[in-house]
């Protein structure tokens, strides 16, 4: 909005004090006109400002959701390794488990193997169950395992002696589990540091 500013008029009829008061009042009303343009250029300043700013605020908004995005799926894969890092170390005790009933049936030590055999199927069976990520390979290998195993717990359990047939089948069944559960805790930790090369 433009300040009308009266126009100093110095005609035969002026007095000359009033031609003072009409260029003073001329003067006061330039300056008003200056502060009144200078005012509008600080709003066309601070409007192109406040733009260059939001748009700034909308890149920094973009980048810090790109970031999360990011840190959520690092908190995912480690996640995920920790969850195969310790299912390793699980299947890894399973085997030395394993080890241990071989070791009990191969000294005819049969109670025990038959305490051990039920014990590492229960063990088998819940690892089963608690690690689901496992693909359906490595859960049916699991399972032979944990059928293998009932068999020689239940077998242990009918048997007050071995004859050199019976102990020579168990001990194979023994073998097989026992590469089972070895391998797929091999294949387990090769995945994991396959994962943690760069």
């Amino acid at each position: 909005m433009a300040i009308a500013c009266p126009r100093p008029f110095a005609g035969a009829g002026t007095a000359p004090g009033s031609m003072i008061a009409v260029t003073k009042g001329s003067l006061v009303c330039s300056e008003a006109s200056n502060e009144q343009q200078m005012l509008t250029k600080v709003a066309d300043w601070s409007s192109i400002a406040g733009a260059m700013l939001g748009a700034a605020g909308l890149l920094f908004s973009i980048l810090a959701f790109w970031a999360a995005k990011g840190a959520k799926q690092s908190a995912e894969e480690a996640r995920r390794d920790v969850r195969s890092l310790v299912a390793a170390d699980k299947f890894h005790h399973l085997s030395s488990s394993a080890k241990d009933l071989c070791s009990h049936i191969e000294h005819e030590d049969l109670p025990v193997a038959s305490f051990l055999a039920r014990d590492l199927w229960f063990e088998i069976n819940a690892a089963i169950t608690r690690w689901e990520f496992l693909d359906s390979t490595t859960q049916g290998r699991f399972r032979e395992a944990s059928r293998l195993t009932r068999q020689v717990g239940e077998f242990m359990r009918s048997k007050d002696q071995l004859n050199t047939k019976d102990k020579a089948s168990v001990l194979k069944k023994c073998d097989t589990i026992l590469a089972i559960l070895s391998g797929e805790s091999g294949k387990i930790q090769s995945g994991l540091e396959g994962r943690g090369e760069p």
